[in-house]
């Protein structure tokens, strides 16, 4: 006999164990190996991660960064951040940073760095291909 309900919790073990085993790894290759940043210490590429939450019939894949910084690569700051307003100084009269370069540099106000989307453009890239891997395993 053809049980539906124990062939069902099988299908949804088996999605969640394809998006954890194979979708999320390979996103997360594919984001670290398209993020078009130039890299300093390398450490905002090997903080790219992924994974899922939730429960085994509701959950989400997501990619994320782990570096304090990450999320400022992804959203951008300044005028094309979040906020729209370019960075002042909060406790000075001017900003100071030392560049890529090796200089130091000095300015009032900066507009911030424009962000990569890295993450999202990788998601919304493969998604035709998801949902095609979707369909396969339950016409499966």
């Amino acid at each position: 006999m053809f049980k539906v309900g124990g062939w069902l919790e099988q299908k949804k073990l088996g999605m969640r164990m394809m998006f954890e085993g194979v979708i999320t790894p390979l996103l997360v290759q594919q984001a670290k190996e398209t993020a078009y940043w130039k890299d300093r210490s390398g450490h905002a590429r090997q903080g790219i991660n992924g994974g899922i939450e939730g429960s085994l019939e509701n959950f989400e894949l997501y990619l994320g960064n782990s570096t304090d910084y990450g999320q400022y690569l992804e959203e951008g700051t300044g005028i094309y951040g979040p906020t729209g307003q370019p960075i002042v100084p909060v406790r000075a009269k001017i900003l100071s940073w030392v560049g890529t370069d090796g200089k130091r540099y000095y300015a009032r106000k900066v507009n911030g760095i424009k962000p990569y989307h890295t993450l999202e453009k990788t998601l919304i890239n493969n998604r035709e291909a998801i949902l095609k891997l979707l369909a396969e395993y339950w016409e499966g």
